[in-house]
């Protein structure tokens, strides 16, 4: 027998790799339906908590930045621009993702009359300024 696994090279591959031949403990190692679903839900829940720190931690990081901003603008009398205020995010949403966007009319019917002014008001434009330029020359 020896032998037999010196001359091939795979001889042992069913003592070194597991899955391989078959386990003797395939039902030791299943969990229940229930343990995996609690499985999963600790998983996400530490997800959350690591997103949630991680938000926490460039928000103080952003903090001390805009500390130093004002510092700055205050020694060399520069005023604060009034685009430059960030929104707050909330920190209860349980969602990943950047900001929320404005919600989207759901009727087909809305949604093709907003573009269809969006599209007349950018022609009238459109004419608006050939006219314009027709009439300077």
């Amino acid at each position: 027998m020896m032998m037999l696994k010196m001359m091939n090279p795979f001889g042992s591959v069913t003592d070194s790799i597991p899955g391989v031949g078959g386990s003797k403990d395939d039902d030791d190692n299943k969990m229940t339906k229930e343990e995996e679903a609690e499985q999963e839900k600790l998983r996400q829940d530490a997800i959350k908590q690591a997103e949630k720190e991680r938000r926490d931690k460039y928000k103080k990081m952003e903090d001390d930045r805009e500390g130093i901003r004002e510092g700055i603008r205050a020694k060399y009398n520069i005023e604060k621009k009034p685009g430059e205020e960030e929104e707050e995010d909330d920190d209860d949403d349980d969602e990943f993702g950047g900001s929320k966007k404005e919600p989207v009319a759901d009727d087909p019917v809305s949604q093709a009359k907003a573009m269809a002014e969006a599209q007349m008001a950018n022609a009238t434009k459109m004419a608006a300024d050939q006219a314009e330029k027709c009439s300077i020359q």
